[in-house]
């Protein structure tokens, strides 16, 4: 066995060979990959195959087709048999709601550039010959890209196309310890060491292991999952032709053909987690044992549609694990804490998300960046909070999940709470309906009379709203106070504090007392993340950034630190919990606890202070996220209690009111303000996203300037914008389209009904040329179109009074 090699990757699946291809045909050909027993051990050789393009969203609909697209001639490229059936797939709604859902993925699917299409029972009959509509279906939806491979040759036709290109791949190697060196990583093997500079994990359920002798953590949870194979069938046989894969999402189930006989698959019973204490040692080609009464009741109400089904007996069961993570995505990138080692594990949809995970991990390390926007699937969106008990109590929820409505909205219950403030326990008596980001605790909204969660879901309207409306209105007309559990925030300080900041961010650094915000680009000139810069001194910074970002940009940071020992940065900040005092009369109310001077001319716009207010010194911001007069205090969490109750004690005159994420997301919208993951990210240039303006090529040299310089001289591929949406009773979605003469030329990214304005609002992108401001375009929301004005972002005091007040 060889004993170095640039990068090893470990792990013999679909994903770690798709890899290996990826890596190899991209020029990189000292590599090898590691596998602890056969090729396709673990849970590829049993996975049933489907390769679906249908997705809840864009990176997902991506993936699904880069998959399809990559793997329909890879036979004929690789000279190896791989048995690929094109078939389609449609999935039918029994309720007014699905269909809902599927008028907006055909949406997402235009401005994601596919072809899902929405089908009638009679469709779904014509193309099926043994499926039958009855009276409760009501349409469906069609994937004409669906089909199903033969998962064991198409891994080793990626395999073989990695070998010709100067891959090696080592079976029954297994993998005993790893060790970070100077120059890479030392891989303890059964059969040797191999030096190598880059790792990576894609050692399925066992990636959690792989990752602890890295002296990491990912909290990856093992499932059952089955399906049964019937018998031959003799109708099958007299037709030979292919037919559509059926699934039913309300029923719970997926259906195809598997050459004379079916197969049949069920997520309609309650997950089920193994090996609370990790997978064992030799686990390769087992299966659980067979679960028959969880797929029973599913088939009877299955053979209510496909008749076909009575007459078939089973074949054989294949109980087998899948790997969940606790948000049912991939974990793929690299590693918290560690150089040059990648995670690409944590892989539900195995078949068909390794093909892109293939070409991200590639480009991670060919390019230090990645086409498609990531950051969902970055296994550094997840703490130490995440652990192993949280993982498999989640990914059970999610798994009676799978076919659910994914209601905007819904907010998951298990394994909560994690890690919450002081004032959690107070938050939830005044009525916070709690719910959770990056593993906090966090009141979305609170209950009030007439008013209360009564736990239904929508795409229109739900309780929360009324309660939003006046938390809006509180915060527009008096006060309103939040407890922003969970705030990123990094300290760095020492002599070379400021020429460090000062390269790594796009826009001049503030002076001491003042506070900016900025962008941290790619070396090709997109937004990697924000960071709002408070200077406390000359060579003393608070940077407060996105809280699902936290490791991200921790990471990012800490790279580009000097070796000289001049700058110190600190994951977290002493003062670590916050307060946002926000409204107009925030000022009169914070006054009544300190004697700092909080006028207009002492505490401007973007400055800040150290003052003490109710006699707990607080770091005061006056910077705001809603667009109104207010500050943002930050504290050590043992005072907030004392903050805030000093604050209600004097509130009620000014009329306080608490608020939460709900209203905080509705007023940053109504500002134009960029989320993070949302409405900017690795995809977008400042110029596509209108950020322009925080460029500051005056510096000599900042990290992606060279790249931004070119990209200024080029008009932008999208233009950022909000639209004002006219008679629809629903918020637009993510990817919903916006059209032009019946054509596709822009996508929404988030959308709020605006509570001060009175608007319903969405920002998104469109295609630099195509709209006019103040021009009217239609927006497609749940199939239906509306007319929407095309505004600048910033609707709500477009002038910024309110803010500078």
């Amino acid at each position: 066995m060889r004993d170095r090699a640039r990068v090893v990757v470990i792990g013999g699946g679909a994903v770690g060979a798709s890899i290996l291809y990826h890596l190899t045909q991209a020029g990189v050909g000292d590599c090898v990959l590691l596998e602890k027993d056969e090729l396709t051990a673990g849970s590829t050789w049993h996975a049933a195959g489907n390769i679906p393009t249908y997705a809840n969203s864009w990176l997902g609909m991506r993936a699904g087709n880069y998959a399809w697209s990559l793997y329909k001639d890879l036979a004929e490229k690789v000279e190896r048999p791989i048995t690929y059936r094109h078939t389609g797939a449609f999935w039918p709604a029994h309720s007014e709601e699905r269909m809902d859902l599927f008028r907006h993925l055909v949406g997402l699917s235009k401005t994601a550039g596919f072809d899902l299409s929405l089908v009638t029972p009679a469709d779904m009959e014509a193309k099926h010959p043994f499926y039958r509509a009855g009276i409760g279906v009501l349409g469906g939806i069609l994937d004409p890209y669906e089909g199903d491979i033969d998962p064991s040759q198409l891994t080793q036709a990626l395999a073989a196309g990695a070998r010709k290109a100067g891959g090696d791949i080592q079976r029954f190697t297994c993998v005993t310890g790893l060790k970070q060196t100077p120059k890479g990583w030392q891989v303890e093997t059964d059969k040797g060491r191999i030096e190598a500079e880059i790792v990576v994990n894609a050692a399925g359920f066992y990636g959690a292991q792989i990752a602890k002798m890295a002296g990491s953590a990912l909290p990856i949870a093992v499932l059952e999952h089955q399906y049964l194979v019937t018998e031959p069938i003799a109708a099958l046989a007299e037709q030979p032709a292919l037919f559509p894969l059926l699934r039913d999402p309300d029923l719970g189930f997926y259906l195809r053909r598997e050459g004379n006989a079916l197969l049949f698959g069920s997520y309609g019973h309650a997950g089920r987690a193994a090996w609370p204490d990790g997978p064992p040692k030799d686990f390769a080609h087992q299966l659980f044992p067979d679960s028959v009464d969880d797929i029973l009741e599913v088939l009877e109400a299955a053979i209510a549609h496909v008749p076909l089904l009575e007459e078939a007996g089973a074949r054989r069961f294949v109980n087998g694990p899948i790997a969940y993570a606790p948000d049912g995505l991939p974990l793929v990138g690299p590693a918290f804490g560690l150089k040059n080692f990648y995670q690409a594990t944590g892989v539900q949809i195995g078949i068909t998300h390794s093909a892109a995970i293939g070409k991200a991990i590639t480009e991670w390390i060919t390019e230090g960046e990645t086409e498609w926007d990531l950051s969902a699937w970055d296994p550094r969106r997840f703490g130490d909070w995440a652990d192993a008990t949280y993982a498999r109590t989640r990914a059970v929820e999610l798994y009676g999940l799978q076919y659910a409505i994914p209601y905007p909205h819904r907010i998951l219950q298990s394994a909560r709470p994690v890690q919450r403030t002081p004032l959690y326990e107070r938050l939830k008596s005044e009525g916070a309906v709690m719910g959770q980001i990056g593993g906090w605790e966090r009141a979305f909204w609170f209950q009030r009379p007439g008013v209360q969660e009564d736990g239904r879901l929508s795409f229109g309207h739900e309780t929360w709203h009324d309660a939003v409306a006046a938390e809006c209105k509180a915060v527009g007309q008096a006060v309103g106070i939040m407890d922003h559990g969970g705030f990123t925030k990094f300290e760095v300080s020492g002599p070379g504090a400021a020429r460090y900041l000062d390269r790594l961010f796009c826009s001049a650094l503030p002076r001491p007392g003042r506070v900016r915000l900025s962008y941290l680009l790619t070396p090709k000139g997109h937004l990697w993340s924000e960071a709002t810069i408070a200077r406390l001194s000359e060579d003393r910074f608070l940077l407060c950034g996105p809280t699902l970002a936290d490791r991200q940009d921790f990471d990012w940071l800490h790279q580009a630190l000097p070796n000289d020992g001049s700058v110190s940065l600190g994951q977290g900040y002493h003062r670590d919990a916050a307060l946002l005092v926000m409204g107009p009369k925030s000022r009169a109310l914070l006054s009544a606890l300190t004697n700092a001077d909080l006028s207009a001319s002492a505490a401007p716009w973007m400055s800040l202070a150290e003052i003490v207010v109710a006699g707990i010194p607080v770091t005061a911001l006056r910077v705001s996220y809603v667009g109104e007069l207010g500050w943002e205090l930050h504290l050590a969490s043992q005072d907030l209690p004392t903050v805030y109750e000093a604050l209600k004690a004097v509130g009620a005159p000014h009329g306080l009111q608490p608020f939460g994420s709900y209203a905080l997301n509705a007023m940053r919208i109504e500002k134009g303000y960029h989320g993070w993951g949302s409405d900017f990210g690795s995809e977008y240039s400042p110029f596509d996203s209108g950020l322009e303006r925080f460029l500051d090529f005056r510096k000599p040299d900042f990290i992606g300037r060279a790249s931004a310089e070119v990209l200024r001289n080029c008009d932008a591929d999208w233009t950022f914008r909000c639209f004002e949406i006219e008679g629809s009773d629903c918020d637009a979605l993510p990817g919903d389209p916006v059209l032009l003469e019946d054509r596709p030329i822009g996508y929404v990214t988030s959308a709020s009904f605006g509570f001060r304005c009175g608007k319903r609002l969405a920002l998104g992108y469109i295609r630099t040329g195509t709209v006019a401001l103040g021009q009217t375009v239609e927006m497609e929301i749940f199939g239906h179109r509306y007319p929407a004005s095309c505004r600048m972002p910033g609707v709500y005091d477009p002038e910024n009074r309110r803010l500078k007040s």
